[in-house]
């Protein structure tokens, strides 16, 4: 037999996860030579993971502390990628009993053919429970049809650890039986992490038979944990990739391996002795948790996520994809060599709130509140509050560089209205904690001010009568640690107002990015208008830069 019937052979036994025949009856071949950009999911995107359905890719990931909950990306070439929906697009209130509170991770996608759904398995914490054990795993579903306009419908929790809580599930349809796999977090309460495998219902409500264990941290590379773990079969195995060591700051260690067994049903896992198949390299951090996705051609991708090393981890793990090709001995990998070539002209933003009717997908809130009331007539009008440790109502979006700059022009009121870089409090208690520093005007005059120390405190006012329209820029440069703050009032040039060196490395939030966004603070009645926000990487305004008397 010649190599490259041997070769055609080999494709025609890929099976990846969620594949079928329906599937399979459709073109989305990727051509071999294909460029593709990287980051595929720029900005904070953890843990992501891909489906394939019909000629169309989707893809989600973890939002953590913010809603909406849960991201869903659509492309048709695993190129260009587009947020079309999220899973709980209000939030805590879409969701069955609103029984997360946060931790809202680990969003996992599986296609069921059979009945045309789309289902997410999530991690969350149950709010009625207390430590490790309210991690749980979700599962909702919708039509496949509905994905990217309507809303899921939440089963609640139904994968469940009352020792040490369930985190990052995962479905694979095998030999005609439905399987969810999770990881037990033994390593948030002191004991072994493993991975875990049952069998679940049709209608995913409920698992079947008795819990088995399919393997754990046992190479002497493997650090003290294991999970994120996604199975896929090609050929005669099923393959699961895995992560070990810690994933989410700027001490992680993450890695990926690879084990495969013949047989779901004997539970020996046999671990690659070449393990661990991606590492850190020059161009990207603690790569690891994807997802593997089959094209119709049966070719294999890999979307998973990683820290930019040029961003440290400001920006957040970003989605990444790779082709997972079989080496000599028959084992898939991945070659750990991508280079981020996405164009920044393609992360810049720009949102007219004058001509929006209803806000745009890219914006969010923090986890545990509502969605803050708004309505668009003339532009976004933004109830005011002294929510997030007085900081005000924010909406927030990723930042995608460490070098950019924030512009919005805003419509003086009672309110402080204004831009803001969302991080963490110094010792919050728990993640989500937003705090920030910004610059707002009112009809007072301007506020440079700060709550990331946990109290709200003012860095610099000026106080002055304000009317009509008023452009506000913070400068973030040299990587992210120093901030620039201007202000621009009718026709004249942009007026530097504040100037600090920003330690961007102490208030990173744990397992996040810092977010880019607008603030009002003020009373409830009171509201903020936005005409616009821009968020331009690595470009400065045009003009010249003016410097007020007495800047800092």
């Amino acid at each position: 037999m010649n190599t490259r019937l041997l070769y055609l052979l080999l494709c025609l036994t890929l099976f990846s996860c969620g594949l079928n025949k329906k599937e399979a009856s459709k073109t989305t071949s990727i051509p071999v030579n294909t460029p593709f950009f990287n980051p595929a999911l720029p900005g904070d995107n953890p843990d992501p993971s891909i489906i394939r359905v019909g000629k169309v890719y989707y893809a989600t990931s973890t939002t953590n502390e913010w809603a909406p909950y849960f991201t869903i990306y659509k492309s048709t070439n695993l190129k260009d990628w587009k947020l079309v929906n999220h899973v709980f697009p209000d939030g805590f209130k879409d969701m069955k009993n609103q029984w997360g509170e946060n931790n809202f991770w680990a969003s996992e996608l599986a296609y069921d053919a059979k009945q045309d759904r789309i289902y997410v398995y999530y991690s969350a914490h149950n709010r009625e429970v207390k430590g490790n054990p309210g991690l749980q795993c979700g599962i909702a579903w919708i039509d496949a049809d509905q994905i990217e306009t309507g809303k899921f419908s939440d089963n609640g929790p139904v994968i469940i650890e009352d020792d040490c809580g369930a985190i990052d599930a995962f479905e694979l349809q095998d030999n005609g039986k439905i399987y969810a796999f999770w990881k037990n977090d033994g390593n948030g309460c002191g004991k072994e992490s493993w991975i875990w495998m049952q069998e679940i219902n049709e209608s995913r409500t409920k698992l079947l038979g008795q819990k088995r264990k399919a393997y754990t941290n046992s190479q002497p590379w493997e650090t003290a944990l294991v999970e994120g773990a996604c199975f896929f079969r090609m050929g005669d195995y099923i393959y699961s990739l895995y992560a070990v060591g810690g994933c989410c700051d700027a001490r992680c260690n993450y890695k990926t391996g690879i084990a495969r067994t013949k047989s779901l049903e004997n539970g020996t896992w046999e671990k690659y002795d070449k393990n661990p198949i991606m590492v850190s390299n020059d161009k990207w951090r603690c790569p690891g948790h994807g997802t593997v996705v089959q094209s119709s051609d049966n070719r294999l991708f890999m979307l998973y996520h990683a820290f930019n090393q040029n961003y440290d981890v400001f920006v957040g793990r970003e989605g990444i994809i790779e082709e997972l090709k079989q080496g000599a001995d028959g084992w898939p990998v991945l070659h750990n060599a991508i280079v981020a070539n996405r164009p920044k002209a393609e992360l810049d933003f720009f949102d007219d709130f004058q001509k929006d009717k209803k806000l745009n997908l890219v914006w969010q809130w923090p986890s545990k509140l509502q969605r803050p009331a708004m309505t668009f007539e003339s532009g976004l009008n933004l109830t005011a509050s002294k929510d997030n440790h007085e900081l005000g109502t924010f909406l927030g979006q990723y930042i995608k560089t460490v070098d950019f700059d924030i512009i919005a022009e805003v419509e003086t009121s009672a309110a402080n209205t204004g831009i803001c870089l969302g991080g963490a409090i110094l010792k919050s208690k728990w993640p989500g904690e937003l705090g920030g520093i910004g610059i707002t005007a009112s009809k007072q005059g301007y506020t440079v001010f700060s709550n990331l120390e946990g109290k709200y405190t003012v860095l610099k006012q000026a106080n002055e009568s304000l009317s009509g329209s008023i452009k506000l820029k913070m400068k973030i440069s040299k990587g992210g640690k120093l901030i620039d703050l201007f202000y621009k009032n009718g026709e004249s040039d942009w007026l530097k107002f504040y100037t600090l060196q920003f330690d961007a490395a102490k208030y990173v939030p744990w397992g996040m990015g810092y977010r880019a966004g607008i603030v009002v603070k003020g009373k409830s009645f009171e509201k903020g208008v936005f005409k616009s926000f821009e968020l331009k990487n690595n470009e400065s305004e045009g003009g010249e830069l003016r410097r007020i008397d007495g800047a800092k």
